[in-house]
């Protein structure tokens, strides 16, 4: 177990370095304004170096000089005093308010979407404090994540997860699909689950429907499938409703059901939600048992 720890080990530092020098060169990269590409159709955001933030249409460039056509005003900025031009995405400009894109749309609570984070993008995510996973996203359709829980960790005993998936293949008009595995290492030998997806919406308002089924390196298997119906919902700027919903088909159906709300601002999110099942109802809680997870996307 320890030779296999070490090689863990190895893996999660190699993985880290990895993420962090992509990242690096891929926020070097997005610091240059391409003032060239602007049009005069979109809405971008104007951040200056004093801390100011401006929503309008570009007009023109004279010389040093950038105009902007704002709400009731027409506005002048030399480029020395900008920090940053982003364009809003279309569709995303809703009552004078710049809805930024859903910084976790690629995953529910647990389960993921067949959306796919894209190439440079990662976020990391802590469940209750103590389960941590990190997930970069290779190419705009392939991500690879890796976890573990502390509890397990400080024990000696501990487990580590490894989460490779392909995603975001367009299907049709707002279709997606996306397959990939959940794998699970730990003192017993590892297990997991493989997975397909079919997302249908966009990344603010969405459902999907997943397939998968157990394996393991003892023989363990399901003998039914695992069913997953999960959806999003975003109300405004910065809450979404939120429910993942499991199916275990196996004697019977075992259902498990989630619901809770999301709050997120660019780059954080965070999900309070409620998991239930007929047990969880009749001994514990008929609302439950909260959910609590922290998202930074970098």
């Amino acid at each position: 177990m320890m030779k296999a720890f070490k090689i863990w080990k190895r893996l999660v530092l190699g993985l880290l370095c990895l993420i962090f020098s992509l990242t690096l060169g891929y926020s070097q990269k997005t610091k240059k304004l391409q003032y060239t590409q602007m049009d005069t159709v979109s809405n971008y955001e104007v951040k200056l170096k004093d801390g100011s933030v401006f929503t309008g249409k570009f007009i023109e460039t004279v010389g040093d000089t950038m105009y902007f056509n704002l709400a009731s005003s027409r506005l002048a900025i030399r480029k020395n005093e900008l920090a940053g031009v982003r364009k809003i995405r279309l569709g995303a400009f809703k009552e004078g308010t710049d809805w930024y894109p859903n910084p976790h749309h690629t995953r529910y609570l647990f389960g993921p979407s067949a959306f796919n984070l894209k190439a440079g993008e990662g976020y990391y995510q802590n469940i209750y404090g103590v389960i941590n996973s990190v997930n970069y996203g290779v190419s705009d359709n392939f991500s690879i994540g890796g976890g573990t829980e502390l509890i397990s960790l400080f024990n000696g005993s501990p487990f580590f997860g490894v989460f490779p998936k392909i995603g975001n293949i367009k299907l049709g008009k707002n279709v997606y699909g996306g397959v990939g595995t959940l794998l699970l290492f730990g003192e017993g030998g590892f297990g997991g689950i493989g997975y397909g997806l079919v997302t249908l919406g966009d990344e603010d308002r969405n459902f999907t429907f997943g397939a998968g089924g157990l394996f393991g390196s003892d023989g363990i298997s399901s003998e039914g499938p695992i069913l997953t119906f999960s959806g999003m919902y975003r109300l405004s700027r910065n809450i979404a409703l939120i429910s993942e919903n499991w199916a275990v088909v196996n004697d019977g159906v075992h259902p498990v059901f989630s619901y809770g709300v999301r709050f997120f601002g660019e780059k954080i999110s965070v999900d309070v939600a409620f998991i239930n099942n007929g047990d969880i109802f009749e001994e514990i809680s008929p609302i439950g048992i909260p959910f609590l997870d922290f998202v930074y996307k970098f």
